[in-house]
């Protein structure tokens, strides 16, 4: 996967527009986010109650947030080009192109998370609900399923992979979700004012995986 995701950035494909080669094309920063684009149904499972237990962008509030659909999407895109100047070979899932015939959407979001030496949600405020839960509990928990992990949480041992993986959230977002991230996965959780102050704490987690990469304990994707 990742030599599909490196050889299809930089091409036009179908409704992914190519993107401008970077430094470090090798340096995969997977943005994941809570966008329409991204096919909710996908990762509902099969009998599950849509009205209670879908979250979020299923029954988007956009007059109770702070971002319309496609500013939330446009926060993702901005963010990618701004890793993208800096080196990082930024993507998000419509990127690569896949058709969701070949590969569901919640195949997808795990297949690139495997496959990248970054993973980040992004979570604005977007509604009442913030749909973080699914989309992202399924690539933790995919990531992350491992014996030590197969425990009560104040006995779980996230494997090294959980370091790679990020949650920038804007103060005011407030999820159940957002809390166990940290408490059973221990992974990153931090906040953002802005695009700016997104792009940069995103290129700041990014940076220091390459330097753990490089000189500290984590092992090189290639």
């Amino acid at each position: 996967m990742r030599d599909r995701i490196v050889d299809a950035l930089p091409r036009s494909d179908g409704e992914s527009e190519s993107l401008s080669p970077v430094r470090r094309d090798r340096f995969l920063v997977y943005l994941m986010g809570p966008y329409r684009t991204f096919d909710v149904d996908a990762m509902v499972p099969a009998g599950a109650d849509t009205k209670a237990e879908v979250p979020s962008f299923a029954t988007w509030n956009q007059d109770s947030g702070e971002y319309a659909e496609d500013d939330v999407l446009r926060l993702l895109q901005e963010t990618r080009d701004c890793l993208r100047e800096r080196g990082f070979n930024a993507f998000l899932a419509i990127d690569v192109g896949i058709d969701l015939e070949e590969m569901d959407a919640a195949t997808q979001s795990i297949a690139f998370a495997r496959a990248s030496n970054v993973t980040v949600f992004i979570a604005p405020q977007v509604g009442d609900n913030l749909g973080v839960g699914i989309e992202i509990g399924s690539v933790f928990e995919d990531l992350l399923a491992t014996e030590e992990m197969d425990r009560p949480a104040a006995r779980a041992t996230p494997p090294e992979r959980a370091r790679r993986m990020m949650v920038a959230t804007e103060p005011s977002v407030r999820s159940a979700m957002l809390g166990s991230v940290h408490a059973r996965w221990d992974a990153s959780v931090r906040t953002f004012s802005d695009a700016a102050d997104c792009c940069r704490l995103c290129a700041q987690f990014s940076t220091h995986i390459l330097n753990e990469e490089r000189y500290g304990s984590l092992p090189k994707k290639d």
